[in-house]
């Protein structure tokens, strides 16, 4: 049995890491040296579980600092995440190789670190609508280990709680370093792609070209059409791309929404007519997010519920959690798709 912990909540998608995070907590001022050791290990599971949910390592397994790494470049993880993950990958690498004493600052900030990266998962991949517990220190830590009292342990922890990240050490200062290389291999990368898509359009005018030309020497030479629809061999056919339309998707399309963009964590679509974009969630129950814009411009979509989440790319930021901006938007659940499509209904009739 464990004692109440912060952490209750990850046991809902790992009990794995609630019992690490459970002697991460027992421990935290007593062995600290061990806590930052585990709080690495414990945000390397974590990364772990998150690269695999984004199938971003199918061919070779990659080192912890390279997930971290890729799942900033690619998006999956923004700025203060990042910032986090590799504070507490390098703490935890120092201590595994250097006895010296551990500062306890060091232990505390860990110890939240992990706790918002925590929170963080919990809304992006398991609840959208998950409401975090308020921070506090274990109380293990609080009221018995610790002795210098717990009154005072308040007051140590708190400038450590309320400052600026930029302001913790020179350690968080190289992280921060390592993160603007980072984002100018971002810039480099979306410029390339940009550079794709425009040359894009002529590519596909070739493509047109070519099946024109394709198709007039077919009717000319039927017989010989014949004989190349004979050879087709079975992974040939089994190659042709076939899009299968969902009766959710239907649901969509009938009320002027078209899929626009597909991830693992959302659905993106957008109105043909005035260009709104909404998104379906990918959870087991049909929920989807306006635009807090929308919805706080119309009263008759009042009710839906505050939603957080990186998926929601083409929505406004703000501060949920943390210090970076997360996008944001208003999530409505519906119990059948006919509620979906009344609902969607009544959207598109006020956006015409």
């Amino acid at each position: 049995m464990h004692n109440h912990s912060l952490f209750e909540f990850v046991g809902k998608f790992s009990s794995e890491l609630f019992e690490l995070a459970c002697r991460i907590e027992n421990q935290l001022l007593d062995q600290p040296l061990a806590s930052l050791i585990q709080a690495r290990l414990y945000s390397e599971q974590l990364v772990k579980i998150i690269s695999k949910e984004e199938g971003i390592e199918d061919i070779y397994p990659l080192k912890h600092s390279e997930r971290i790494h890729k799942l900033y470049r690619q998006n999956v993880v923004e700025e203060d995440i990042y910032l986090k993950l590799e504070w507490i990958r390098k703490k935890g690498n120092k201590a595994a190789h250097d006895l010296k004493e551990v500062s306890i600052a060091d232990v505390l900030q860990v110890h939240k670190f992990l706790f918002e990266i925590s929170v963080w998962y919990m809304q992006v991949y398991v609840s959208y609508d998950f409401e975090a517990p308020l921070y506090e220190l274990p109380n293990k830590t609080a009221q018995e280990t610790n002795p210098i009292g717990a009154k005072d342990l308040e007051v140590l922890i708190k400038p450590y709680v309320d400052q600026t990240m930029q302001k913790m050490d020179e350690m968080w200062a190289e992280v921060q370093r390592e993160l603007e290389a980072l984002k100018e291999e971002k810039k480099q990368l979306q410029t390339e792609a940009s550079i794709s898509e425009a040359i894009s359009p002529q590519q596909s005018e070739i493509a047109a070209t070519i099946e024109k030309d394709t198709l007039a020497f077919s009717q000319e030479n039927p017989q010989v059409l014949g004989v190349k629809q004979n050879e087709l061999n079975e992974e040939d056919k089994r190659s042709t791309l076939s899009i299968e339309t969902t009766t959710i998707d239907r649901i969509f399309d009938r009320n002027n929404f078209k899929l626009t963009k597909k991830t693992k964590k959302a659905t993106e679509f957008e109105h043909t007519k005035n260009g709104e974009v909404l998104y379906l969630m990918a959870n087991k129950d049909i929920s989807i997010v306006l635009n807090p814009k929308t919805v706080e411009n119309t009263q008759s979509f009042n009710g839906g519920k505050e939603s957080h989440s990186t998926a929601l790319t083409r929505f406004p930021k703000k501060i949920k959690n943390g210090k970076t901006p997360t996008s944001y938007g208003y999530a409505f659940k519906f119990k059948t798709e006919e509620e979906l499509d009344a609902f969607l209904k009544s959207l598109n009739d006020s956006l015409i």
